[in-house]
């Protein structure tokens, strides 16, 4: 039985070619760059646990460093082994704490994404861990600045598929 907790944070402008918009965000984790060990961006649960405990609710804080920021990002937490193509997959809940900052995603409702994309250095929202059994979870992010290069890829990925 695995509690553990993992992180992801990337940042990204490109975005993979996949079967549905929740696959599209999870895949895009492996195309940011890091800068000579310099991380510009940082996924934080409070407190800083290795491990869950079942059915507990956690603040997670999404942060840029000075003097970056993000205009959109989307968060979201998996089941370790899982790609967000499933129901299934995924793990925990999400609870919105500040709407002008942040929603559910409409094509992805277990996923946060921004409300608006504005300048932005910091978002907070609850994650409530999964039952007890669920075993180890991703919470990934990907902050990006170019919110305008997404819409178009969205467009058209949606205009011929």
């Amino acid at each position: 039985m695995c509690n553990a907790l993992a992180f992801v944070e990337e940042p990204t402008d490109k975005h993979a070619k996949s079967d549905g918009y929740c696959g599209r965000i999870l895949r895009a984790q492996t195309q940011g760059t890091r800068r000579d060990g310099y991380n510009e961006f940082r996924l934080r649960v409070e407190g800083d646990p290795e491990n869950y405990q079942p059915a507990s609710i956690y603040r997670v804080t999404l942060y840029a460093s000075s003097p970056s920021y993000f205009r959109g990002f989307t968060l979201i937490a998996l089941k370790e082994g899982t790609e967000g193509t499933r129901d299934d997959h995924y793990a925990g809940k999400f609870q919105i704490i500040d709407e002008e900052d942040t929603q559910f995603m409409t094509n992805c409702p277990p996923a946060v994404t921004e409300s608006t994309p504005r300048r932005r250095t910091r978002i907070q929202v609850f994650w409530t861990a999964p039952p007890s059994g669920s075993g180890c979870v991703i919470l990934k992010s990907v902050p990006f600045k170019k919110i305008l290069i997404l819409l178009q890829q969205l467009l058209h990925y949606y205009h011929y598929h």
